[in-house]
C-alpha cells in the first residue's frame, strides 16, 4: 500500500512538471530530458514509470477528461433548470479551455483506442461515462420540455460535445476578430453562441 502511494505521488509530480513544460514550450519542443531535469530524476528512472513522452501527454489529457466527466455529472445530476445547468456546463468547459488550452484541445485530438493498455482503457472508459452523463442530461431536458422528444440521443451527445468545444475553441482563437467585427466580448459571444446551439440544435 505504501509503495502504491509512493508511485502515485511520483506520477503526479512528473505529470505536474510535464504539464508546465508542455504549456510553456509546446509538446514538440519539450523533451524527456527536459522533464527529467525539471523533476530532478534521471531519464532512465523516468522511463520506469512512463514509456514515452506521448504517454505522459496522454496521462495529462486523461486528467482533463476526468474533470470534464465531473462537469457532465454535475450537469446531469445538479438542481436547477435544464437551461441553467446547460450554461453552467458550457462555461465550466470554457473556463478549462481558457486556463489550459493546450491540454483541453488535447481532449479533442486523436487518442489511441488500444484498450489493451491500462491508460487507454481508462481514457476510453472515461469517454463512455461522459457520453452517458451527457445523455442523461439531454433526457432531463426532454422531461422538462426543453429538448425535442424525437431527438436521437447518442448522436446528439457527440453533436453537443463537438459543438460546445468548437464554439469555445473558435472564441479563444478569434477573440480579437470577434471584438473588432462584432463588437462583442468573448463572454458575450460565447453566451450568444451557446444560446443559438440550445435553440437551434436541441
Amino acid at each position: 500500500m505504501r509503495k502504491d502511494l509512493a508511485v502515485e505521488i511520483y506520477n503526479e509530480a512528473v505529470l505536474n512538471a510535464s504539464e508546465k513544460l508542455f504549456e510553456a514550450n509546446g509538446y514538440e519542443s519539450t523533451s524527456i530530458d527536459d522533464i527529467a531535469r525539471c523533476t530532478g530524476i534521471s531519464r532512465s528512472t523516468l522511463y520506469v514509470y512512463f514509456d514515452s513522452k506521448q504517454t505522459i501527454w496522454d496521462s495529462i489529457v486523461c486528467r482533463y477528461m476526468e474533470q470534464i466527466l465531473d462537469d457532465a455529472k454535475k450537469a446531469a445530476e445538479s438542481d436547477g433548470s435544464f437551461e441553467e445547468r446547460y450554461y453552467k456546463l458550457c462555461f465550466d468547459i470554457a473556463d478549462k479551455f481558457e486556463k489550459h488550452p493546450l491540454f483541453c484541445k488535447g481532449t479533442l485530438g486523436k487518442i489511441s483506442v488500444d484498450t489493451d493498455k491500462e491508460l487507454y482503457k481508462k481514457i476510453y472508459d472515461i469517454g463512455e461515462q461522459t457520453n452517458e452523463e451527457i445523455a442523461k442530461f439531454i433526457r432531463s431536458g426532454i422531461e422538462e420540455g426543453i429538448v425535442r422528444k424525437e431527438i436521437d440521443i447518442y448522436p446528439a451527445v457527440i453533436m453537443m460535445w463537438s459543438s460546445i468545444s468548437g464554439i469555445i475553441s473558435m472564441a479563444n482563437d478569434k477573440e480579437e476578430y470577434i471584438k473588432l467585427r462584432f463588437k462583442m466580448t468573448k463572454e458575450e459571444y460565447l453566451k450568444k453562441a451557446f444560446k443559438m446551439l440550445l435553440d437551434g440544435a436541441l
